[in-house]
This record gives structure tokens, sequence and C-alpha cells, in this order.
């Protein structure tokens, strides 16, 4: 993007060609100009040449012109690799644009109850710490999710179409049902060896 500014502005590009050692695109640009016009060349971008004033101002202009082109070059090609890109991208995806589609609206949403169930728990918390503290009352325990949760939950995730997962929080619940339908599963097995009626 830097690159693009760069050039679009022309500074950089007049001083970089104005100095540069090709000796037929120097000649180009003094074509029909005086003879001392390819010993100050290299002096025109800093303003220190003793060519007359249109001369200067007629190599600049064409220097900031190739400039800018080439700035605008630059632009539609990242431009049009950018959208190469997206469209392979789109194109090899195993995901459909209706799969691609719910996943954005349930993390929508998913967010949306984040921010209500925060608000909620926060002034349920904030509430009891506050009866605590002004009407001298004993604290009743309060469910939170345990610090291993939370990491848990923060942590970064992407859309996977081999599990039907659409978010972290999602995988999280998801691994823990499956864990504890293990879980279940093993007592079920330890007391059917026991001989015991389930």
């Amino acid at each position: 993007m830097w690159l693009s500014v760069v050039l679009l502005n022309g500074t950089f590009y007049e001083c970089a060609m104005s100095g540069s050692k090709n000796l037929k695109y120097l000649e180009m640009l003094c074509h029909n100009k005086s003879n001392k016009c390819l010993e100050e060349l290299p002096k025109v971008a800093c303003g220190q040449t003793s060519l007359s004033s249109w001369e200067t101002e007629e190599i600049l202009l064409t220097l900031q012109a190739e400039s800018q082109v080439v700035g605008w070059c630059v632009i539609v090609t990242a431009a049009f690799l950018s959208l190469m890109i997206t469209c392979y991208g789109h194109c090899q995806s195993n995901t459909s644009h209706l799969q691609k589609r719910f996943w954005k609206i349930y993390t929508e949403k998913e967010k949306e109850q984040f921010e209500k169930y925060f608000e909620d728990y926060a002034t349920k918390l904030s509430e009891r710490n506050l009866k605590s503290v002004f009407e001298n009352k004993k604290l009743e325990p309060f469910p939170m999710p345990s610090f291993r949760a939370w990491e848990e939950a923060s942590a970064l995730d992407s859309f996977n179409i081999n599990q039907q997962i659409f978010s972290t929080l999602h995988k999280l619940v998801e691994d823990s049902m499956k864990e504890n339908d293990s879980n279940e599963t093993q007592d079920t097995m330890v007391n059917l060896g026991e001989g015991e009626t389930v």
C-alpha cells in the first residue's frame, strides 16, 4: 500500500529515475532539450539544476506522470490478485455459501448472547457483593466458569466442515458433552461389571 502512495506522489520516483544509469531512458527524457540536459538531469529532482525552468518543469512532469502510471499499475495488479485469490478460495472451499452465511449469523448471535450474559452475570455478582457489604448478608455461592473454561472459550477457532463446529464456545460445549457421555458410558460399564442394575 505504501509503495503505491509513494509512486502516486512521484517524489521518490523523480529522484530515482533522474539519477538512472540507463542511457537510453535518460536520452528519452532529454529529447529536444539543451545539450547540458544529460549532465544536469540528476540535479533536476533536487531543484539545483541550471536547466531552464520550462525544461526542468517538463522533465519533472514526465517523471511524475510515469510514477503515477506505475503506482496505478501496482494498485490495479494488487486488486486483481486479491480478487483472484478470493475467488479461488471460494471456488476451492468445501463449505457452501449457505454454511458460511449460517456461520456468520451464528457468530453474530452468539456475540449478542455473550453480551447479554456478561451484563446479566456482572449485575448479579455486583448486587450480591454490595448486599454483602451494605446489608451484612452472608454470601451465597455464585456459579462462575472456571479459569480453564474462560481460557478455552477465549481460544481462537475456525469453522470446521468435518465437525460442524461454528465457534470456540460451540466446540467447548460439544467437547464437554462428549466427555460427559463417555464418563456416563464408563460408569454404566463399571456398574454392569459389578452386577448392579442400571
